[in-house]
């Protein structure tokens, strides 16, 4: 796979990103370790919650979005992430979702500055199975340009 640089990604351009599918043990696993909610990691509980069963913490939501769409990057010459957009939660992640994520390439600006980086942001939307919206994200990095201009 060839190296990609600040001015080999272009406005717009997607990321063929893999679905993902989380299940009831990935749900508690991350939950014991992570966000402990109730509604996370006892189904009994759960139940009797206002989500009516289990669910998906927001962080492992976010977190396994995250791999999928860093595996659909490929070899992107990243200095480094300086920021994250707002994660707008619409609807819980469940036993056994099959999440789909959206991404593309958007805001790519050259550094003043710094000539020889650029910022750039992929913007995220992940929707289930159902087609329901989960999560609408981004990530903001900072990428080495080939060229100093």
């Amino acid at each position: 796979m060839t190296r990609r640089y600040f001015e080999d990604i272009t406005e717009g351009e997607p990321l063929q990103c893999q679905e993902l599918t989380i299940t009831r043990e990935d749900i508690i696993d991350f939950a014991i370790k992570f966000d402990p909610q109730p509604f996370h990691i006892d189904e009994n509980l759960a139940q009797q919650s206002i989500f009516g069963g289990l669910i998906a913490s927001s962080l492992h939501t976010l977190s396994a979005c995250t791999r999928v769409v860093v595996e659909a990057q490929g070899d992107v010459a990243i200095v480094s992430g300086v920021g994250m957009d707002e994660a707008k939660m619409f609807n819980p992640v469940r036993p056994e979702d099959v999440l789909h994520v959206e991404a593309w390439w958007c805001e790519l600006k050259r550094s003043k500055s710094r000539p020889d980086r650029g910022f750039a942001s992929i913007k995220c939307k992940v929707n289930n199975q159902k087609r329901e919206t989960i999560v609408e994200y981004g990530y903001r990095y900072l990428l080495a340009c080939r060229e100093i201009k």
